[in-house]
Order: structure tokens, then sequence, then C-alpha cells
């Protein structure tokens, strides 16, 4: 359909692959393995490559480092691991990547989803659990955060009691 051109390779000539709806900065330098439309996989795989689904997939999915694509004819029902996630189709099943999940606008997802950052776009459907995890522990509050995390409560909640954000909250 369309073409994108890639960057030479050591014997001088272009390469050509189709383009994706995958942003620039996450897609990897080759083309990602196809489930195709036909194909109904039931098992379990494990692969350190990049995956698109249009067919059908039960069972576990492993990426590592790769990532996975559900595109719009797609669908999941797998617990899955990945760095990247994007879910186009369906998916059912616990999800977790190492960077990011987003579920586009023609998405449907069911079940648990758990990554750093988690986009959902604007139309999709999702029912489930959404977990963020932290990237990096989070460091004390001094405690001047801490006052000036009270002084805000209190101020923007007019004259309502507030609760501190130290936890002790006034017991009415």
């Amino acid at each position: 359909m369309f073409k994108k051109l890639i960057p030479e390779n050591e014997a001088g000539e272009a390469r050509t692959r189709r383009a994706t709806s995958l942003p620039s900065s996450i897609i990897r330098n080759r083309e990602p393995a196809p489930i195709g439309q036909s194909m109904h996989f039931s098992g379990h795989i494990k692969a350190n490559e990049d995956l698109i689904v249009h067919g059908h997939v039960e069972g576990t999915i492993d990426l590592g480092d790769g990532l996975l694509m559900v595109a719009r004819d797609g669908t999941v029902d797998a617990d899955v691991s990945a760095r990247v996630i994007t879910i186009e189709g369906q998916a059912k099943g616990k999800l977790q990547a190492t960077e990011q999940i987003i579920v586009r606008r023609s998405g449907r997802v069911r079940g648990s989803i758990r990554a750093p950052r988690i986009a959902l776009d604007f139309g999709c459907a999702f029912s489930g659990s959404i977990d963020t995890e932290a990237v990096e522990e989070a460091t004390p509050a001094s405690r001047d955060d801490k006052i000036a995390d009270f002084k805000s409560a209190i101020s923007s909640s007019g004259n309502v009691p507030a609760r501190s954000a130290m936890g002790k909250g006034s017991q009415r």
C-alpha cells in the first residue's frame, strides 16, 4: 500500500517497508513478524522481535524487548509481555509493557493493563484494571513539601476541611 523509504544497507540497496500506524520512535529498522488474517494461533509465543497480529492469537505472548501491535482485524486472547503494546483491534487478558501501552480509538480491551505510560484514545472501549508502575522509586517528601501540599489543599477547597497529604485527615 504505502511504501516508506529506509536508509540504504551496506550493499547500497534501498529497502522499503509498509508504513504502519506506529510512531516512528517506536518502530525498529526491521519488518514486524505478521500473523495473517486467516491465521488462528493457540499456544505460547516467545521472541525478542516485533509482532503484528491481523488474525487470532490465544495463549501467552512474551516479546521481551519487542513490540506488539494488534491490528484492527486482529484479536488477542492472551497474557502479553512486551516493551510496547498497541491495540487497534481486540485484546483480552493481562497486558504488561515495560515502556507503554496504547489503546487506539478502534481498540477494545478487556482485562488488566500495566505499564509506566498508558494512553487510551477517545472512543476506545476498556473494561478492567490499570496499573501505572513507577519507573523510579519516589523520594521521600521533605517537611516543607508536605506543608506546601497541605496549604494548597486547604486553599483550593475553600471553607471545607481538607485531608492532609500526610495521610492524617480530620474526622468529623
